[in-house]
């Protein structure tokens, strides 16, 4: 399926609403399609939120099936009267069909509140340029638009968790240049910790920041499920424990989005930074393109540019260094047989994250030494490797994530 046949089903999955086929189909796509999967995430976390706006604005039992049958009832009434016909089989014909539409509409304000959304935008354009305008009609449209949109607000204020408090601090911080040991961090505003000093800052239902020396952050967002700072220098260690656990962390010309667990972020003085993931999963978002950190992974990114190829948190040094040299200094398909020289099997997952960006010759021997250490499963094929098929990339990544895993567990 092309992505323009995913958008289409895309609503009914996260509905839960496709059949099987369809659902496998959407799911395969979605691990292989960046653009796809953000659109899913998006429309996910809509869904989501809608979800939770019936527990934060109840109206009155029964007010909206009233007030559409008393206004459906006059318009019965209105249109009748300005029926001007003899026939009275015809008149008898135009209630029936009125009647019918308010059974109709009674159903239909009985559906969730995100159906009857969509059935409101779906309907109500054709009719609000008509000839002649049924101003009951539209009002009974356009109610629980109106109903949805101040419960959303109600949500979306309650999300808000600004400020956050500083729980320790050991030496001077300094809060927007002022020195504030015991106090709150606010959106806006900076902290800033000296070559002696470190704190440890609470976010609210989410968990906590670990602030290490000579580092400066911006608080820039305080919000349940969208919490960000920017991070200008120094070292930062985020906790995350949330039931809505993204947690942004600005770099130069990239994101880190902390999706739960733990992550630590690093920038030195010339901006280049390093991400190392503790637990759980990481997700580094440069123009417009995801790339994700699995546990125990460290990524580095040089000068704002793409982020670097992904490799073991104890990789040996001279593995990173040729790594390093590969993906920011040209170092081709020298760095590339010097990295395959010394890959361990645990290494194997920054072999296969190499495959995209080699040469053709290249992917064939990388492929090879894979295989040596972690057979391709059996929808994984030696000719979509070397093509660097995404989806066939992904497969094989899971089937040797897995089997590390296994070993390291059993170990």
């Amino acid at each position: 399926m092309n992505c323009e046949e995913i958008k289409i089903g895309l609503h009914d999955f996260v509905d839960e609403l496709s059949d099987g086929f369809m659902k496998r189909e959407i799911e395969v796509h979605l691990r292989t399609c960046d653009k796809c999967f953000n659109e899913y995430k998006k429309l996910k976390n809509l869904f989501e939120k809608l979800k939770d706006l019936t527990n934060t604005v109840e109206p009155p039992e029964g007010i909206i099936q009233a007030f559409s049958s008393k206004l459906l009832e006059r318009s019965i009434k209105d249109d009748l009267k300005e029926k001007i016909v003899s026939d009275p089989e015809k008149i008898k014909q135009e209630q029936i069909n009125l009647e019918r539409g308010i059974r109709e509409s009674s159903g239909a304000f009985r559906k969730n509140a995100l159906s009857m959304t969509l059935m409101a935008s779906r309907i109500s354009r054709p009719n609000l340029f008509s000839s002649r305008i049924n101003w009951s009609k539209v009002i009974l449209i356009l109610l629980p638009l109106v109903l949805l949109a101040v419960a959303y607000l109600v949500y979306d204020l309650q999300k808000n968790n600004s400020p956050w408090k500083i729980k320790t601090a050991e030496g001077l911080i300094f809060i927007n240049g002022k020195a504030n040991n015991t106090g709150t961090i606010s959106e806006g505003e900076s902290l800033l910790s000296s070559d002696s000093s470190k704190a440890e800052i609470l976010i609210p239902r989410s968990g906590s920041i670990v602030v290490d020396q000579n580092t400066t952050i911006i608080l820039k967002k305080a919000k349940d499920g969208n919490n960000r700072i920017t991070i200008e220098k120094g070292s930062v260690k985020i906790k995350n424990v949330s039931e809505e656990p993204d947690f942004a962390i600005d770099l130069r010309n990239s994101s880190v989005i902390n999706r739960g667990g733990e992550v630590t972020v690093f920038v030195d003085e010339f901006k280049n930074a390093k991400i190392s993931v503790n637990s759980g999963s990481t997700e580094i978002n440069y123009n417009n393109e995801s790339y994700f950190l699995n546990e125990k992974y460290v990524c580095d990114i040089m000068d704002g540019k793409k982020p670097g190829t992904p490799y073991c948190s104890d990789a040996p040094d001279t593995l990173i260094h040729e790594i390093k040299d590969f993906d920011y200094n040209n170092g081709g398909d020298n760095s590339i047989d010097n990295i395959i020289s010394t890959a361990r099997k645990s290494d194997m997952l920054t072999l296969l994250a190499i495959i995209p960006r080699a040469s053709q010759i290249k992917r064939v021997t990388l492929f090879q030494t894979i295989t040596n250490h972690f057979p391709p499963p059996e929808n994984v094929t030696r000719m979509g490797i070397i093509k660097a098929e995404k989806k066939m990339l992904y497969l094989w990544w899971e089937e040797i994530k897995e089997q590390l895993k296994f070993i390291s567990d059993h170990k």
